[in-house]
Parts: C-alpha cells; structure tokens; sequence
C-alpha cells in the first residue's frame, strides 16, 4: 500500500509540474522516430493567444520544425511543415480549453522528412491564429524550442520550477524571501541513482527512479544553483538552473553631481550608473562583469525618496566595451535608456562591412537588446575644421537612407559617393534617421534610446 501511494505521489508531482509548464510534452524524453504530443497553455510566456479560443473563426495553428546538427543556430530551422499564414488542416491544434492548446505529431523523423543520417536535436514550435497575426511563444518573444534524445541517450532534466522551452531553456522568476522554500522536481529518461543538490549540499536522493522531488528552505539571500544528477551506471548527466534572492535594498543618496544614466569617473576605470525606477524594490546590473549573473556585488543603491537606484563599477579596463542590463524586481530585464550602443541579437545580421569590429550579442547569457559601457572612449579628430555651410536660402538637399542608398549599406560608401552627388549639383544631405529603432528592418522613425541626447542637450542648456 505505501508503495501505490508513494507512486501516486510521484505521478501528482510530475503531473504538477506539465501542468505548470507554458509547454509540456509527451513523453517526456522524446527520441528520434518516436510519436510526440505537446501542449501549450496561453496563461504563460508571452500570452499571445490568451482568452483567443472560441468557435471556427477562432482555430489555432501549428508552425514547426526541427533543429537538426545541420542547423546554424536557433533561427535555422529545418524541414518547416507548414506555411506561415495559411490554415493548412494538417496544422490545426486542439482546444482543450483553460487557453490550452495541444498538438501531436506521429514519428517525428517521418514527420518532417528528415533524411536518415541527419541527427534531430530539437522541435522548433509556435502556435499562431490563422493569419499568424497572434502568435503564442516564451515571454521573449522567442520562438519554443523541444529537447530530442538519442535512441539509447540516458539524459535527466529538472522540470519544476517551471522553465520557458527558449533555445536555452530558461528558468521562470522565482519569487522566494529568506526563509521561504521552493519546490523542485528533477526527471530522468530511465529508471537510475539521482541525486538533488542546494548549493553543493545534497537535500535528497532517490535509488533505481526516473523523479525526484525536494522542498528546501532558503537560508541566505544572494545566488543559489540547484543541481540534478543521474547515475545509470554507465554514465553520469547533470542539469542546473540558478537562481537569486535579492537582500534588503542600501538606501543611499545619489553621488554629488551624478545625473541619471552613465557618470564615468575622471579616472577611466569606473562609471556610475542611475537608473529611475520609482516604484520598484530592487535593481541588480548583471552583464560581461558579472558573467551575465546576478550577484550581491552589483546590486544597486536606492536613495531614500524611492525614485532612484545607483551603483558605482570599478576595475574597469579603459576604452574596452562593456556589455550590461537592469534586472529589476527579479523578472524585468532592460537596457540602460541613456546608453551610446545596443546590443541586439539581430546584430547577427550586420555585416562586418557595414560595422567592423561590433563586439558580440551575448547570445545564451541573456535576452533583450544590452547596453554598453566604455570608459576612455576614442574620440574623433576632425580633419576639417574650416568647413563652410552652403547659404540655407541655396540648399540643394538629398535626403537617403544609407541602407537603400548603396549595396554596401555603410557610411564609407556614402563617403565614396560624395563627388557622384556633388556633380549633379547636391550641397547637403539629411540623413534618415540612423539612431537605434525597434525591430531589424525599419526606416528610422520609430526611434528608441533617444534619452542621452536629450539628457546632453539639457546639459547644455543648463
């Protein structure tokens, strides 16, 4: 009897934890020619399907595809099933009601149609409405990404607190005090020896098991890893996450003279950052100097009206670039407003024409767009400095965008054109707008981090 109810205890905690889950799947180590069937549940990642379930008018699609070791990275999906926008019957899910939709493929290697040879690594996901206009993916905004197996692969995963199905898979915000606890659940693919670990120190094991559950107390504040292990007898896998608990907030008044954003330090090797954020508890700056961790060290000031946090970054090396973001309240993740550069992970598509030398996305280490620090930061020397204007009674403007203007899309290239618009009696030229704007593609007029010029302005005028 203690048996059958230690094996339903088993059963709630893994159901439990699917049910939690924006993507759940069966089973849960899928592996290549097996049948596959997934649910998503609109209440979780980016919502964009929530409360969209109703009759015909209102069906819900499928988008997939694989990622296979053929691929290039997350974006490279392979062997797409279906056409985006269209209402293929193939792809229609399953309402299940409670904005939960599910979806199953038979044989997903037949599925899809990958050649034999062609290892399968993930199945990509995104269920849309018919037009694809609403779509349902991690609260990024980035597209679901399901583990495959091996065939004889042994692999463990840690499934409770729930995690976001991103190409990496990401664990939720977990919102826990000193003192409190969390829940943890760990799978694995056969039955072996696996071992939960707080902080190195093992709070639980479980002998020939394919789960594992455990309920710690947080003692301390700051950075916790929860890792699991799996023993099979041949081999030994692991699966971690990380996870951060803020201490109490210093409060602290604002540095003499420091204004909101970056005050670099007559030094070069240390900035002040400012950030507003009225309302809010607790800011962390992760970033390259952090290993894009939270940590105690960078947690910021807060003065005592509330409005402001503040943290002074030493160490640092001049004129090297600094990618680095705020993450407030544990679940908030931005760029600094008033930074010079942004970091995008649509930079991928730069090429090093256009821009030489852009310093990397920090692809895997975080999400968003990330701003950049550089103390020491070259300045330009002006080779003419007797330029005369043209009478602005005579202009004669071309206004362009530097990316339609010439294949090479770079300012070297319109540098090179000059003469061409000289000689057909062109003496000034409006640049569209070329400061950051949202999306990849765009002519500039939805602009974006517009706040340090106002701020250089306000500067000025003051």
């Amino acid at each position: 009897m203690k048996k059958v109810l230690l094996s339903l205890v088993i059963l709630c905690l893994v159901f439990s934890a699917n049910a939690q889950r924006l993507l759940s799947w069966t089973p849960e180590f899928p592996v290549d020619n097996s049948n596959l069937s997934f649910t998503v549940d609109c209440n979780k990642g980016n919502q964009g399907l929530l409360n969209f379930e109703g009759g015909n008018s209102n069906n819900v699609y499928v988008h997939v595809g694989v990622i296979t070791n053929l691929s290039t990275g997350p974006g490279d999906w392979r062997y797409v099933k279906f056409t985006w926008g269209t209402t293929d019957p193939l792809a229609k899910a399953t309402q299940l009601g409670a904005n939960k939709y599910q979806y199953t493929i038979n044989n997903i290697r037949t599925f899809f149609g990958v050649p034999a040879g062609e290892t399968i690594r993930k199945v990509t996901v995104i269920f849309r409405n018919a037009t694809g206009s609403l779509k349902q993916v991690n609260s990024d905004v980035s597209d679901m990404y399901l583990p495959v197996y091996g065939s004889t692969e042994y692999g463990v995963r840690l499934n409770l607190p729930p995690f976001e199905p991103r190409y990496i898979p990401w664990v939720e915000p977990i919102n826990v005090a000193v003192g409190g606890s969390i829940s943890i659940t760990g799978v694995a693919s056969a039955n072996s020896n696996l071992t939960l670990k707080l902080d190195g120190t093992t709070i639980n094991t479980a002998a020939n098991a394919n789960t594992i559950s455990a309920t710690p107390t947080i003692a301390t504040a700051c950075t916790h890893q929860v890792m699991l292990e799996g023993n099979n007898g041949s081999v030994t896998v692991k699966d971690s996450f990380s996870f951060y608990i803020p201490p109490t907030t210093n409060v602290a008044a604002l540095p003499a003279g420091a204004i909101e954003g970056l005050n670099y330090n007559a030094n070069n090797t240390a900035v002040t950052l400012v950030l507003f954020a009225p309302g809010k508890n607790n800011v962390v700056v992760v970033g390259d100097f952090s290993n894009w961790t939270n940590q105690c060290t960078y947690q910021m000031n807060k003065t005592p009206d509330g409005n402001y946090f503040w943290l002074t970054l030493t160490g640092l090396t001049p004129g090297q670039e600094y990618g680095y973001q705020y993450l407030i309240d544990n679940t908030i993740r931005t760029a600094d407003p008033y930074t010079q550069k942004v970091l995008d992970p649509d930079d991928q598509f730069i090429n090093t024409t256009t821009y030489p030398n852009l310093k990397p996305y920090p692809t895997g280490l975080t999400t968003g767009q990330v701003s950049i620090i550089q103390t020491a930061e070259p300045q330009y020397t002006w080779q003419v400095n007797n330029f005369v204007k043209p009478d602005k009674k005579n202009l004669m403007v071309y206004e362009l965008l530097i990316r339609d203007f010439t294949a090479e899309h770079s300012y070297q290239s319109l540098i090179d054109s000059l003469p061409y618009l000289k000689n057909i009696g062109i003496n000034a030229i409006e640049l569209m707008p070329v400061n950051e704007f949202d999306g990849n593609e765009s002519w500039g007029y939805n602009p974006s981090f517009f706040l340090l010029l106002i701020n250089i302005m306000a500067q000025k005028i003051n």
